[in-house]
């Protein structure tokens, strides 16, 4: 997964300074790098979320020929990668949480109640478009 990851981000060349910047506090205050993509559906484990979003990128790109040919490599990974980076919460605030039990967890994953409410869409804007700028 580190691999393909490292792959979708050297196709970043315009917006790089900016993307580095975004992926610091991601990896450095947030889950990123750890959170599921949900709590109950696909890839609801550790690492999931970063697993999907590498998926949709590398989907993005293979399919953007015959969609719309005139979107960049950078765009489609930008687009891909950061898409459900609502599901993060916000820094230093995760918004899913493992259940423990006997101080272990569990496996499964519940939603921070503390996070401020906001739809994963409009927070995923919100966490992106405050380090990358984005078009149409």
């Amino acid at each position: 997964m580190e691999e393909r990851y490292k792959q979708l981000l050297s196709k970043i060349t315009e917006r790089k300074p900016e993307v580095d910047k975004f992926i610091e506090v991601l990896h450095s205050e947030t889950t990123w790098l750890t959170s599921p993509a949900s709590t109950k559906y696909h890839l609801n484990k550790e690492g999931g979320l970063l697993e999907h979003s590498v998926g949709v990128a590398e989907t993005l790109l293979r399919i953007r020929d015959a969609l719309a040919p005139e979107i960049s490599d950078e765009s489609c990974v930008i687009v891909g990668l950061f898409h459900d980076t609502g599901k993060i919460g916000m820094p230093g605030k995760p918004y899913y949480l493992p259940e423990m039990k006997n101080g272990k967890h569990t496996g499964a994953y519940t939603i921070n109640n503390d996070v401020v409410a906001m739809g994963l869409s409009l927070r995923s804007l919100y966490l992106v478009s405050q380090y990358i700028p984005l078009s149409d």
